[in-house]
């Protein structure tokens, strides 16, 4: 996406600076890489944009099915935990003595956003995440690890990408203290 481009773009520049590199030389890259965005970010923008597609015709129904169903996405959550609590970048949000509860209100309410039939009850998303200091990078770093669990469960790519922008379509809900506290 344009998020992660830049992401890599700034740091890029900064590792130029700290090694050094010549202002002119950077200038020189920079104007490199803004002409390779496009062919970079296109690619993942018509995946998801297919998946959206796919999403609305077929039904969330038939997504849950494909990721395995009950079992899949039951599979899916077991390995998201393992992978989250060794993520340096997010483990410390995954951790304490809450965290069976969180991990089973989390179960429940992924499975009812996948088209499960889990009947989720609990708190809102913005008031779960008020207290926490997440920002865009962490809620990618945990997408990024819901994508690989759900490929080492088996799913295929398509059906990575549609549940992907199922999830990604929570972003606002999630982080709604974020950027209420920070003006975007």
């Amino acid at each position: 996406t344009d998020y992660h481009f830049d992401v890599v773009a700034e740091l890029f520049q900064r590792a130029s600076k700290e090694n050094g590199v010549e202002a002119e030389a950077m200038m020189d890259a920079a104007v490199v890489v803004a002409k390779v965005r496009a062919d970079v970010t296109t690619g993942c923008v018509v995946r998801m944009e297919l998946a959206k597609k796919k999403n609305a015709q077929d039904g969330m129904d038939q997504l849950f099915q494909r990721l395995g169903g009950l079992d899949g996405v039951m599979a899916m959550i077991d390995r998201l935990y393992e992978c989250a609590e060794r993520d340096k970048r997010i483990n410390m949000f995954f951790e304490g003595a809450k965290l069976q509860t969180i991990k089973r209100q989390q179960t429940d309410y992924i499975i009812a956003t996948l088209g499960g039939p889990a009947d989720y009850r609990g708190r809102t998303l913005e008031e779960i995440h008020a207290v926490l200091q997440m920002n865009d990078y962490h809620l990618d770093c945990f997408m990024q690890n819901m994508a690989r669990a759900l490929r080492d469960v088996g799913a295929e790519q398509d059906a990575v990408d549609e549940a992907t922008v199922v999830l990604e379509q929570l972003r606002k809900q999630i982080l709604f203290h974020h950027y209420k506290n920070s003006s975007h």
